[in-house]
């Protein structure tokens, strides 16, 4: 497909293309039917709460040193659409950083890009949500703040500079803010919840697949044996999950609440995901056994089955499974040791 494939026209037969509620085209994001987050009065209340903690940075301060196990729980529940942006913001941290280097922005961006990385923005930029109604016009708005947020990141910093990944991350957060706060957004996930995720030969994700297996290993054990038995790798299937925090592999729906949940809980909350999407797709013997080579595993968990995102099941799968920090770094420091002793 040639770069300016990338344009999706905005009419057919002159009447414009219809989308749903979060501006996809429609029939070209798998939709569920469930909500990002509460409506009617219960959603009324939880807004009003939301507001009330996002009112000024003082306020969520003190939410957050006093009750932060209630924060995440208000983010578990899904944060309300009309402040899920500034909660992102707040959550994260992006808020304060832009206060701190107010104008960087703008100066970023009169500096020059490296000409490689510049042509690989403007190829993917197209490509990040092509049916969504911001970025689907080649050139259009929505694709030229893209390509300035992604810009300007690969001058912040050159150690990183760019990877496709990034464009979806970018777009999602796009999608909820203004340029310059969604760099900002940008520049704390890529630097503290996917820390690593984006650096040459994929080190660190190769290191996050041995730790999903080992925690998969520890949560359903008989679906680690049968990936195992079919010589399934994690990098065979996991890169876009992680990656993307599965921006590009869930509903829209789910997509908005496990960012929610990222921005709370830190990146522990993708391998929680993880292993819930591996026991909803293989939750019984029959679904296993079903599943009798290589090709036909893979070809499930690229293709994950609809009914998995049925009220919400995932989440709630998700939110069961217990996974600290201590375990976090247990899992590590065993990968960290492997590699140590492979490598001498």
């Amino acid at each position: 497909m040639s770069d300016d494939d990338s344009e999706i026209d905005d009419t057919v037969d002159n009447e414009p293309i219809k989308t749903d509620r979060y501006g996809f085209q429609s029939g070209h994001h798998f939709d569920n039917g469930t909500e990002d987050s509460a409506v009617g009065r219960i959603g009324m209340r939880r807004e009003h709460k939301w507001i009330s903690m996002t009112s000024d940075l003082k306020s969520w301060k003190r939410w957050m040193r006093w009750r932060h196990k209630k924060v995440i729980e208000r983010c578990r529940k899904g944060i309300p659409s009309s402040v899920r942006g500034k909660a992102w913001q707040f959550l994260s941290g992006s808020y304060e950083i832009k206060k701190k280097h107010e104008g960087e922005f703008e100066k970023l961006l009169l500096k020059k890009a490296d000409d490689s990385v510049m042509r690989d923005i403007k190829k993917d930029i197209g490509r990040a949500f092509p049916y969504h109604e911001m970025f689907s016009k080649n050139g259009g708005v929505g694709q030229k703040e893209l390509l300035r947020i992604l810009q300007a990141f690969s001058i912040h910093n050159p150690s990183i500079g760019y990877c496709q990944a990034m464009a979806p991350i970018g777009a999602l957060l796009l999608m909820h803010m203004t340029t310059e706060d969604a760099f900002w957004c940008l520049v704390t996930v890529c630097e503290k919840y996917l820390s690593g995720f984006f650096s040459p030969g994929l080190e660190t994700i190769q290191i996050e697949g041995q730790v999903f297996f080992a925690l998969l290993q520890r949560h359903a054990p008989a679906i680690r044996e049968h990936l195992d038995k079919l010589n399934v790798e994690p990098l065979m299937f996991m890169t876009e999950w992680y990656m993307c925090a599965f921006a590009r592999t869930l509903p829209w729906s789910l997509v908005l609440r496990v960012w929610d949940m990222l921005f709370a809980e830190n990146a522990k909350v993708i391998h929680k995901v993880a292993i819930a999407t591996m026991k909803l797709t293989f939750n019984s013997q029959e679904k296993l056994k079903s599943s009798t080579s290589l090709h036909e595993t893979l070809k499930k968990l690229k293709n994950l089955p609809p009914e998995i995102f049925v009220n919400n099941a995932l989440l709630r799968e998700a939110n069961d499974i217990s996974i600290t920090d201590k375990d976090l770094e247990k899992e590590y420091k065993a990968v960290q040791n492997v590699l140590t002793q492979n490598n001498n």
